[in-house]
Parts: structure tokens; sequence; C-alpha cells
């Protein structure tokens, strides 16, 4: 028996079908069959069966029913929806768009394109304006920062206000053409570009009204001149300023650098113009015309062998003598009460 089960592991090359390896069956074992399923013929069945046939068929009529409603609804549902002024698109399913009705996703889409891009290329459109007979070349965004033009362009836009246009079709506006010349620059940098014109009081206040009347918030300033002299006699060593009280007093930076002279400003110009007079401590000319270089001043002109008169004392004594005076100017910029 062994010797038989030994010679038939040696001699395996697989496993024998209905045989189990490394044994031997007293008996040859036949494969299992599977039964195949009854197969029920419709004419002849028992009643059981006649009913679950029945019901099977009964669903399938009743599924394929409620889904042909189901198309008809959903396809009546989307007309109705974008009759109603929407649209979903293809790229993006959830997202809803309203349109006119009638219009294709092809249509929405361009016209949706053109909505997003459109301002900023209307914003970069090149247009002319005529102010006061001067023709201007410019932009619309230029034109928007003033409020006037900004609500101009609008309405016009909007087909709400009629605009008035010379006889080339170009935008009038009756205004001087002369001043605008300014208010575009400002418009367009953002500084009131006065080339020399700001020392002018009666143009700067027309430029003000201008301003005004296009909407510009900054207002444009008067520009004044400030004058500084320094000045020393010819025998002294010693310096002194003639300047605005408020150029050194105010300054807290002068730190002790000028001491004021008392006795001086009894003059009625003097007193109409603030202007003092203060006694560097230091002997160093360069020390004192640095200190008003950092402060904006320049030399405009030096003065040599000058007649200058100087009050020391309450009862008018002073000192008259020939001297050297240096002229220091500097541009302040005064805001109109």
């Amino acid at each position: 028996m062994q010797t038989e089960v030994l010679v038939s592991i040696m001699n395996h090359q697989g496993p024998t079908p209905g045989r189990i390896p490394g044994l031997v069956p007293s008996e040859p074992v036949s494969p299992i069959e599977t039964p195949e399923p009854p197969s029920w013929d419709l004419d002849n069945v028992p009643p059981t069966a006649a009913r679950i046939a029945d019901c099977e068929e009964a669903s399938v009529a009743i599924l394929h029913l409620a889904e042909g409603d189901a198309d008809e609804d959903l396809t009546e549902c989307i007309s109705l929806w974008q009759g109603s002024g929407h649209v979903r698109t293809p790229e993006h399913p959830w997202v809803s768009i309203p349109c006119s009705p009638g219009k294709s996703w092809q249509q929405v889409k361009g016209d949706f394109h053109v909505g997003a891009s459109a301002k900023h290329v209307m914003q970069q459109q090149q247009l002319s304006v005529n102010v006061g007979g001067i023709v201007f070349d410019t932009t619309v965004a230029t034109l928007r920062k003033s409020t006037f033009f900004d609500t101009l362009l609008k309405h016009k836009e909007e087909g709400t206000m009629k605009s008035t246009i010379d006889h080339d079709g170009v935008l009038f506006v009756d205004r001087s053409g002369q001043l605008f010349i300014y208010i575009l620059e400002f418009l367009r940098c953002g500084h009131w570009m006065l080339k020399g014109r700001g020392e002018d009081k009666d143009f700067v206040a027309a430029l003000q009204e201008e301003a005004n009347f296009y909407g510009v918030e900054d207002q444009p300033i008067h520009q004044l001149v400030e004058y500084a002299t320094v000045w020393q006699f010819l025998d002294d060593t010693c310096f002194y300023v003639d300047c605005l009280e408020q150029t050194i007093r105010e300054d807290p930076d002068h730190q002790g650098l000028f001491r004021l002279c008392k006795y001086f400003g009894g003059f009625p110009l003097d007193t109409q113009t603030c202007t003092r007079r203060f006694k560097a401590t230091t002997s160093h000319l360069q020390s004192v015309i640095a200190y008003f270089a950092l402060r904006g001043f320049v030399i405009q002109s030096a003065i040599e062998r000058s007649l200058i008169t100087h009050t020391t004392s309450a009862d008018g004594q002073g000192k008259s003598g020939s001297g050297v005076q240096y002229i220091l100017v500097r541009k302040v910029w005064f805001a109109s009460p």
C-alpha cells in the first residue's frame, strides 16, 4: 500500500480530475454535474409561475412608461426654464447665465466675453473732445477721472442725455480751452503742471474755478516765492538773517542756531510781511547757507558793498555800514482761502 502511494506521488504531473493528490480512492469519483435551470413554458405553467411572469412583464412595462414620462417632463422643464431667460453652460453645467429667450449658448458665450472685456476696451478707447475751440486727443479712462466727463460719457452711452457736438461730430464743451490744457495734464499725471504760472494769483484763481467745474477734487494752489537774506558787515564776523519769523521760530531743528534781534521789525513793511532779523550763533558762512539749503533755499544773488543799517537799542541807536548780502529764495505753495 505504501509503495503504491509513493509511486503515485513520484509519477504525479498535476492534479487528476476527480482525484485528490496523495490519495488513492477505493472507487473512481465522477465529476459533479450542475443541474440546468428549469425552462418554463408560458403556455403550460403552474398558476404560481404564471403570476410571477405576469408581474415581471408588468414591472418592465411600468418602468418603460415611467422613463418615457420622465423624458417628456424633463424636456418640458428645460424648455420652460430656457424661455424664462437663462441658459446653462456646457463647460460649467452648474452655472446659470441670464440671456434673452431664443439665444443659443454660442451667442450667450460671445455676449459674456464681450461684456467682460468691453469695459477695458472702452477705457482704452481714444476720444477727441473740443473745449473752447481747441480739440484735445485723449482716452476715455483719462476723461473719466473728472466727475463732469464721467457723468457726461455715462449719459451718452445710455442715451439718456444729448451731448453737444461740433461740426466734425466731436464732443464739445463750452469752456476755456487754454485753461483745459492744465486740467487735462492733471488728469493724466495727477500733478499740476503750471509751467511757472503758479505765482500768478489771478491765473491760479481762474484755474481753481475750472477745476471745480470739471469736478477735480485736488485744487491748484498759489505758488509764492519766499526770500531770506543772509548778510554781514565787512568789519564784523557776525552773520545776520532777515526772513519770515516762522521760517526759523517754527522750525524745531534750529536748536538755538539763531537768536531773535528784538529791536528789528518796527517798520510798517516788516510788520506786514512778518519779517524778522536773527543773529547766527556761528561765524561760518557755510554753516548758515547749509541750514537754509536743507530747507529748499537756493542762492539767487550776492550783493557786495551794500549799505546796511542795524538797530541795536530801543531808542533807535544802531550801526550803518557796508556789507555783503546773500539773497536766498525758495518756492512755497499756499492754498487759497
